[in-house]
């Protein structure tokens, strides 16, 4: 079933709790979703709002089909990773985002970013305060806060602001953008870089991380990168995915993430395989071994590589799991085979194919193997992926020498 390829994968939401009758239901309803994003100039030179702004537009249009509008500082230049030297507005556009240069007063869902004292009091505007430990999203200022608000805040704070637009757009949630909402990153000790870094799996999660290592700075991004994926990338993945795009479809993860990072001149290493330590004991000579695999077994045998300080993230699935995020830290005061010690409740759970949308593909196709193996694929956003890859992030560089797990629900902030 080509749908199980190429269906985007927060679109799947309504398919799996049963508010359409069918995909194209699904796909029209996404398609009524927009959004606009207002930058004022000077967003460049506060790292935490550069990278909010990139991040709004790279995730925005992967989930507001309806079409993401850019208004504001359009012919200021970025100076982040790939984008140095490009204006906001071509940035813009290479994502699918609309420029608008003139002023509109069509309403529109709006995020703010810039100093604003005073919102326009559309149903939706959203302000981004940005600042050196967190943030807060307001429905009436923005602040573009100071160089101290570093990158990986910024990566959040988009996140977590698309996460309020969509749940005013597909929940008509009757508190999304109407109240403050503060966050603030997990204690760490002292700073760490990244140094020499093992990264395992580049889904959603994985890509979420690097893109915000890369918006950090050559300061921040680490000097060599082993990484490791077996899969490919699909048209489904561009719905999930921050670091690749169309061209990249039907290549390796790998060699696509790969080329992303030589380009920033970080040496890479290239590993194809699964990762799973079976009975024996890894010894890790990476500084740091951070695991976005969704593999119970694997998180199960995390105990077995030794010599490094380990990462693994996991983000929930299903209608009510999928803005959920779990971190944990090892070693740790227990074991990952004490944490994970039940079975997998994903590999024996009954896939539900009863929902309309599902019967109605049934009745098209008649494949009941194609539509189960599509109902089983996970839901899945750019916004939570942002979000978790952010504190990832966050975790990487400032280690906590107390708190071993962590947990977030982005909806619940």
């Amino acid at each position: 079933m080509d749908l199980i390829e190429t269906l985007n994968r927060t679109m799947k939401l309504a398919m799996d709790d049963g508010r359409v009758g069918s995909y194209e239901e699904a796909k029209a309803l996404f398609e009524s979703f927009k959004l606009r994003i207002h930058v004022q100039p000077g967003f460049a030179a506060v790292p935490a709002a550069q990278a909010a702004v990139l991040t709004l537009l790279n995730a925005a249009p992967k989930t507001f089909l309806g079409g993401v509008e850019l208004m504001g500082a359009v012919q200021e230049q970025c100076t982040m990773a790939w984008f140095a030297g490009q204006t906001l507005g071509k940035v813009a556009q290479s994502f699918g985002a609309i420029v608008t240069e003139g002023l509109d007063e069509r309403e529109v869902s709006t995020i703010y970013v810039g100093d604003y004292e005073v919102l326009p009091a559309h149903r939706f505007s959203l302000g981004l305060i940005l600042e050196a430990g967190g943030f807060t999203l307001s429905p009436d200022g923005a602040s573009l806060g100071t160089a101290l608000a570093a990158a990986h805040v910024g990566v959040a704070a988009a996140g977590a602001a698309l996460s309020e637009a969509f749940l005013h757009a597909y929940r008509k949630a009757p508190l999304a953008g109407q109240r403050d909402v503060r966050w603030r990153f997990p204690d760490g000790t002292s700073h760490k870089t990244l140094g020499n870094l093992w990264l395992a799996g580049l889904g959603h999660l994985g890509q979420a991380f690097l893109w915000t290592a890369t918006l950090a700075g050559n300061q921040y991004l680490p000097k060599a990168v082993k990484l490791s994926d077996f899969d490919t990338v699909s048209n489904s993945s561009l719905s999930t995915c921050l670091l690749v795009n169309h061209q990249d479809v039907g290549h390796k993860k790998v060699d696509v993430i790969a080329e992303r990072l030589e380009a920033l001149g970080v040496q890479v290493e290239r590993n194809y395989e699964r990762l799973d330590p079976g009975a024996r004991v890894v010894q890790v000579s990476h500084e740091l071994l951070v695991v976005a695999v969704d593999n119970v077994a694997l998180r199960r045998s995390l105990d077995r590589f030794n010599g490094t300080r380990i990462l693994e993230a996991g983000i929930g699935n299903g209608v009510d799991a999928f803005t959920r995020i779990q971190v944990h830290a090892f070693p740790g005061p227990r074991k990952a085979r004490d944490i994970w010690a039940d079975d997998d409740a994903e590999s024996s759970r009954a896939i539900d194919i009863s929902k309309p949308a599902y019967q109605s593909l049934l009745a098209q196709n008649g494949d009941r193997c194609g539509t189960t193996l599509l109902a089983g694929r996970s839901v899945a956003t750019p916004f939570v992926g942002a979000f978790a890859g952010a504190i990832l992030f966050h975790l990487a560089q400032y280690p906590s020498a107390i708190e071993h797990a962590w947990n977030f629900d982005i909806k619940n902030l």
